[in-house]
């Protein structure tokens, strides 16, 4: 068939879809397949944030101290101070555990805190992370006692911040590669950190270049070879807790150079610096040496065999942080929708056929419309992994499988999270036209602050690697399932109804129906690359990017069901006595927004032309059932006026100022 018949059967296809029905298709799925449904907003504000929301209410109050108001067109060094004074108040208001508490002590009063925090500023969030997730983290998780007691209750108070110095000028995603070395000196009892070359420059390291006095620093170890002292044995990576600045003068320490990474083109409140070297001496007990170090006698010892699962126990605070960042996320998506969308229920453009007329609020064309709410959906579903995720998180004692399956989808969700905020904020930065990039008004703020979410504690695409190379063990791809809730004829011959097409049964089972099937196209691939390789074995890695577009087909796949399937759970326990559930509808429009428009899934024609069409139709009728619920949706997120722009308020009277100065 030529592409000019193609072209023409599918006009065809379509004109007969249209022709099928007198009435608009989207106007005749809203009278018979999508009735009227009306939201209750406290409904679903319990079941985003719980019954109880005390501690977010009280985290929120405390944003309103004008310490933290909204500072524009400050410099780097003024915004970096200014988010150092702000981290000390929220020490001394205790918005986190101390220390020695007990893990899950007030553990919902934390998370309720820290959730609320993410709304306000990435950079604030960052700093934050990089202290008490990363650099705290690393002390409670991997060091002694001895450790723990003498430098975790500065830490608490921020008196003496630290960082986390892992990534360098030549290694960012692969920390496998750094080269950074750490020797173990038998005469002097002590590690020699020492920095051998330009490109094991410690680079990006989050309050290195002004905040941090501290550093838990990642160095290749070497120790002495016990059968012959000249020779040296590699023990893989390890870490060291290292004073990088004199705690009077703020000088670095003797041997340690700090650099500032320069200027930014976002996350200025961030001091990101450079750290060098050289030969620094380490005492034996500064080694974070849980799973491995030199003990009292000179001796390397460690619970491990392999130097691999040694470092993945040494860098379970990166995927706890990834967690972070995608709840954040979420959390970010909310906010910036919310100015987005009330803004556009205010603002008033073309229409207005005679003078005196008012013109059409833009909110009420269906282009915006159709900008927006699938954002809003997607941004639901992916609360409720986050949610999810962070659950599987605080499972105490995990086994391997569940230690495996929380690396895997926190990578996964890290990825696609972070994506779908970055694609909201494009998305509602044009939705509110110039004003959306007025820094008071956040969204071009957050633009920029948020950019760098998708490259760091790993870059996405490489994520979406370590989803596939975890997760394609687990599919069996020999026999994809059938799409079990439909008999086989059924689905091949295509005649779903709209009841079918809106159903949680139906989009999870062609989700992971793609899920399977993307599987079965990558372990063919892996499989006939394994038998055409004849001297070198090839490493799965390799074989993986050499198909990284079946790869990162899979991972989405896997990330993409895993997401819908916590939506629909939760949509199930939330059914009430009239079985509807106050999220089916943001679930419905998730589904088929993602059927519709998902290139996999529309490329690999799992479903013919005319359902396609179909589909596409109910995502419009879903839309305009949503707009009639939107004030319910939006306002259940919670955001405070406080953390939104003037635009999603009264911005007419925000932009009456006098004078230039700057709102």
């Amino acid at each position: 068939m030529t592409a000019s018949s193609s072209a023409q059967l599918r006009l065809a296809t379509v004109s007969a879809h249209l022709a099928s029905s007198s009435a608009d298709p989207v106007s005749s799925a809203l009278e018979t397949s999508l009735p009227p449904v009306q939201i209750n907003r406290d409904t679903l504000s319990v079941l985003l944030d719980g019954e109880d929301q005390t501690w977010r209410n009280w985290m929120f109050d405390q944003l309103k101290d004008p310490l933290f108001e909204y500072k524009n067109n400050i410099t780097k060094e003024e915004a970096v101070r200014l988010n150092q004074q702000r981290t000390r108040h929220l020490a001394r208001i205790g918005f986190r555990p101390k220390w020695d508490e007990p893990k899950f002590k007030n553990h919902k009063k934390f998370l309720a805190i820290s959730d609320a925090m993410s709304y306000y500023d990435n950079s604030l969030s960052t700093m934050g992370g990089a202290h008490y997730g990363l650099y705290v983290g690393s002390i409670r998780e991997l060091g002694s006692d001895e450790l723990k007691a003498k430098w975790l209750p500065p830490a608490d108070t921020f008196e003496i911040p630290g960082c986390f110095a892992l990534t360098e000028l030549g290694h960012g995603s692969n920390p496998r590669g750094i080269e950074t070395e750490a020797h173990w000196d038998t005469k002097q009892g002590c590690y020699i950190i020492n920095t051998p070359n330009i490109t094991a420059q410690k680079y990006w390291i989050g309050a290195a270049a002004e905040t941090a006095f501290m550093s838990v620093v990642w160095a290749q170890l070497y120790v002495p070879d016990p059968s012959n002292k000249d020779q040296w044995q590699h023990q893989g990576i390890h870490a060291f807790l290292v004073p990088i600045r004199d705690l009077k003068t703020r000088e670095p320490c003797p041997g340690v150079t700090i650099r500032n990474c320069g200027a930014k083109s976002g996350l200025n409140g961030m001091d990101n610096g450079r750290l060098w070297f050289d030969h620094v001496k380490v005492p034996r007990n500064m080694c974070l040496d849980k799973y491995g170090g030199v003990n009292e006698n000179g001796e390397y010892e460690s619970m491990f065999q392999s130097k691999d699962q040694r470092f993945g126990g040494q860098l379970v605070n990166l995927s706890e942080g990834r967690v972070g960042l995608s709840i954040s996320s979420a959390n970010l998506a909310k906010t910036a929708l919310t100015i987005a969308i009330r803004y556009g229920q205010t603002r008033r453009q073309f229409g207005a056929r005679h003078p005196g007329e008012q013109e059409t609020l833009i909110m009420d064309y269906n282009l915006h419309q159709r900008r927006l709410y699938p954002l809003l959906a997607t941004t639901y579903a992916q609360h409720f992994a986050a949610r999810a995720i962070m659950r599987m998180r605080d499972v105490e004692d995990k086994d391997l499988k569940q230690i495996k399956q929380f690396h895997v989808i926190s990578s996964g969700l890290k990825s696609l999270h972070t994506w779908h905020l970055l694609d909201t904020l494009q998305a509602t930065r044009e939705a509110c036209g110039g004003q959306g990039l007025k820094s008071s008004n956040r969204i071009g703020h957050m633009k920029a602050d948020c950019d760098v979410m998708a490259t760091y504690e790993g870059d996405n695409q490489v994520m979406l690697i370590t989803v596939a190379k975890g997760s394609i063990s687990d599919f069996t791809p020999k026999k994809i399932p059938a799409l079990a809730t439909f008999n086989k004829a059924r689905f091949q011959n295509q005649t779903f109804s709209d009841a079918t097409l809106l159903s949680s049964e139906f989009q999870l089972e062609l989700f992971q129906h793609h899920a399977y099937a993307a599987s079965q196209r990558l372990a063919a691939a892996v499989e006939i690359t394994r038998s055409q390789q004849t001297d070198k074995k090839q490493s799965l890695d390799s074989i993986l990017d050499q198909h990284s577009a079946l790869s990162q087909e899979f991972a989405r796949a896997v990330v993409e069901h895993f997401i819908l399937q916590e939506l629909v759970r939760i949509e199930k326990e939330s059914l009430s006595s009239s079985s509807v559930s106050p999220l089916t509808l943001v679930r419905q429009l998730h589904g088929l927004w993602k059927l519709d428009m998902d290139p996999n899934m529309v490329r690999r024609r799992y479903i013919d032309e005319s359902v396609q069409e179909r589909i596409r139709d109910l995502v419009g009728a879903a839309i305009h059932r949503v707009h009639e619920n939107v004030d319910a949706l939006v306002s259940a997120f919670g955001v405070p006026d406080h953390l939104l722009g003037p635009i999603a308020g009264d911005w007419v009277q925000a932009n009456v100022v006098e004078g230039n100065q700057d709102i």
